[in-house]
């Protein structure tokens, strides 16, 4: 009984450390996102759309200017894919770390007992 305490226990303050770490995270995205305004070219797709159709309508080329603009939004979005994708991976890499790093504080208190 007294060992099933002792890993409720634990487990409590694994939820503890991780609803910690969120906050934490979502202040530190918070600041990170202040930072990256700062050095960020002040540039959105709109702009460049706008662009590129009042210089294409011009000439008589809408289609081509159709046609850049959705290769221009697919660039974006693989931009934005990779960046979720190392996002998570880093992520997933990180919390398995951490329960790796627990299990095995687990398993060295079990043999000080």
């Amino acid at each position: 009984m007294e060992n099933t305490d002792n890993i409720y226990k634990k487990l409590n303050m694994l939820n503890k450390i991780y609803e910690f770490r969120q906050e934490d995270f979502e202040a530190e995205n918070k600041k990170d996102r202040k930072e990256l305004s700062k050095i960020s070219h002040e540039i959105d797709i709109e702009d460049i759309e706008d662009e590129i159709k009042e210089m294409l309508n011009k000439e008589g080329k809408n289609e081509e200017a159709k046609e850049i603009i959705e290769k221009i939004q697919l660039l974006a979005e693989n931009y934005e894919i990779q960046i979720a994708y190392y996002s998570q991976k880093n992520y997933k890499r990180g919390f398995k770390d951490a329960i790796c790093l627990y299990t095995q504080c687990l398993q060295d208190s079990d043999t000080d007992i």
